[in-house]
Order: structure tokens, then C-alpha cells, then sequence
């Protein structure tokens, strides 16, 4: 791969970035607790919707955690401040948290900071598309170019979050790692450094600032990861992989058993979706992961609505590689 050229302000990125990492090497192994962090702890259900998000809708549901999408689109759109500060109170009048869903390993070409020039010449630090999900492009993490977008200034996607009052930010493909892991052995260490910057970044601004990363849970074996996340989620821990009402093969399942120890033994709320329908199904996934400590909930794969109640949408298809299993994304 060729060197990447850095910008003024990706360089000025870099440089503080190095500072951060070194001194985070003494980080404990997990944060000061906060109010917020407390409620996350003290969660019992949850709901997550990416698509046709409408605040409205949502104030009337009684979930202690909600993640939607913040809308950042490149026409506009997403939650006003009024409503995210609405959405946290629940209808008996509690406090709820409000996460912001951020995907950190791929770029979006429906989203404010997508430029046009790059459907023809994309940067250095950008890979192929992600043909299961379209818009979305694969990114090498570690470049400090991509990084500025992520976190780093007001403007950045974060900094938007935090101006805008979520109480977090919820990572989406943290497991990118996996797919560059032939072109850089140490692209997992490098998605812990992102976080680790990104989080302490964002509680500079609001020290109550909530990560949570989605998957990839073989990096919470790391004590500076954990000392900067909140908590984690996990898609299809036991259904899903090979269909939404197949269940996942025993040996996959015991792996992601055992790389959660870690987040069990640091006592971190792991939120679990499940895609499956099939009732059945979904009592036996509510048992297993109530019995794990973590706290489920069962929705679409195209995240499209709350629950199982919303029209059949295209995004629901029934399954998608698993890169742990496979070793790759590839699309044939």
C-alpha cells in the first residue's frame, strides 16, 4: 500500500493522537463510574432502529436504552436537540439513555461528510465497497485522514453527537479489524488505539459521554479497551450466521462465550440482538443470554423498526457472512 499523504489537519490529528495512546498505557481497568454509566448498568431492555427513525414514535416506548441513527446525511434529516433531549425521559417520567449509532470501520456515501469526488477516485485510505450493505465502503482505520471525519473537532461525526446532547456514541464495525488483518497484522491493535482516542476525545467534551462498541468482542481482552468502553453489543450470539432462525454452530458460540469473559469479569452491560423470529427461538435466546448477564432484544436485520410488528422490508434478508468464521467478506 502506498505511504498516505497527510493533511495539515490529519498530521495536527496524528500528533496529539500519539500523545494520548502513550499516556493511556496506565489506564485502569475500567472507567470512574458515572450517572450515565450507572444507568447503563442498571439497564433491563432495550430497542435499536437505524432506519426511518421518528422520535415521536419512539417517546411512547418504555426501553431504558434506545440506539437510533442520527440522520448526518448528506441532504440533512435526523433527530433535533428537542427531541434527543424528549427521548430521554421515558413515559413514567424516568431518565433514559440515548445512543447515537456511528459506524467507524466503513465509510457511508449517504452521509455529510461523503465526498463526490471519491465514486472515481477514492482516497488512499478508503477500501472495496461492502456489496451486503450498499453506500457502504470498507476503511483501513488506522489511517489518521479517517479518523479526523470519526472524532477531533466540533464538526467531526462525534463532535456532532456530542453537541447535539446524545449520551453516546454506539460503534458499529469495530470488527473491520478482522477484514485487513492480511494486509496489517496489527489491525486489531489499531482499532483499540481509535477507540481508545475517540472515547477519550469525546469525554474531554462531556465526561458522562457513553462508548459502546458493537462486536468484536475478542478486543475486550485488552485492559485499555476496556477501561474506555461502557459496555458492549453483540449481534447474533446465537442465531443468525447461517440464517436468522438457524441456530450459529456450537464452536462459534463457545468462542464468543469465552471472549466475553473478559467484559463479564469487568462487569459490562452487553446489549444483545438477535434477528430471530420464530417464537421458539426467541424464548430459548432470552434464556441462554439471561443467563450470560446480558440483556436482549429482538428486532430486524434492516433495523428498519422497533420489534417484530413493522412491514417486511428488503434489508431483512436472512443472513450475512460471519468474518470470524470465514476469514474474509467477500461477496461471491
Amino acid at each position: 500500500m502506498k505511504r498516505l499523504r497527510l493533511t495539515a489537519a490529519a498530521a495536527a490529528f496524528a500528533s496529539g493522537a500519539l500523545a494520548l495512546s502513550a499516556g493511556a498505557q496506565q489506564a485502569p481497568d475500567v472507567r470512574t463510574p458515572t450517572a450515565a454509566r450507572a444507568l447503563l448498568e442498571g439497564a433491563k431492555t432495550w430497542g435499536y432502529q437505524l432506519q426511518d427513525v421518528a422520535a415521536a414514535k419512539l417517546d411512547k416506548s418504555a426501553f431504558d436504552v434506545l440506539i437510533v441513527d442520527a440522520g448526518l446525511y448528506r441532504d440533512g434529516g435526523g433527530l433535533k436537540r428537542d427531541e434527543i433531549k424528549a427521548l430521554k425521559t421515558k413515559p413514567d417520567g424516568s431518565r433514559r439513555l440515548v445512543l447515537a449509532y456511528v459506524n467507524i470501520g466503513e465509510a457511508e456515501d449517504y452521509r455529510y461528510y461523503w465526498q463526490k469526488a471519491w465514486e472515481k477516485n477514492p482516497p488512499e485510505w478508503m477500501g472495496s465497497p461492502n456489496c451486503r450493505w450498499k453506500g457502504d465502503h470498507r476503511v483501513r482505520h488506522w489511517a489518521p485522514e479517517w479518523q479526523a471525519i470519526i472524532f477531533g473537532t466540533p464538526k467531526s461525526y462525534v463532535g456532532r453527537l456530542v453537541e447535539a446532547g446524545y449520551d453516546g456514541a454506539w460503534l458499529d464495525r469495530v470488527d473491520i479489524f478482522y477484514y485487513w488483518r492480511a494486509e496489517r497484522w496489527q489491525a486489531a491493535a489499531d482499532m483499540v488505539d481509535f477507540v481508545e482516542r475517540l472515547g477519550t476525545w469525546a469525554r474531554a467534551r462531556n465526561p458522562e459521554f457513553l462508548i459502546v462498541p458493537q462486536n468484536g468482542e475478542e478486543l475486550v481482552a485488552d485492559a485499555r479497551y476496556r477501561a474506555v468502553i461502557d459496555g458492549l453489543g453483540k449481534e447474533d450470539m446465537l442465531f443468525g450466521d447461517r440464517g436468522n432462525d438457524t441456530r450459529n454452530a456450537a464452536p462459534r458460540i463457545d468462542r464468543a462465550r469465552r471472549n466475553f469473559g473478559p467484559a463479564q469479569q469487568a462487569d459490562l452491560t452487553v446489549l444483545a440482538i438477535e434477528y430471530a423470529r420464530k417464537a421458539e427461538h426467541m424464548a430459548t435466546a432470552r434464556k441462554e443470554l439471561g443467563e450470560l448477564g446480558f440483556v436482549p432484544y429482538f428486532g430486524p436485520r434492516s433495523l428498519a423498526y422497533i420489534g417484530h410488528d413493522g412491514p417486511p422490508h428488503k434489508e431483512d434478508g436472512d443472513t450475512e457472512a460471519t468474518v470470524a468464521d470465514q476469514g474474509d467478506e467477500s461477496c461471491g
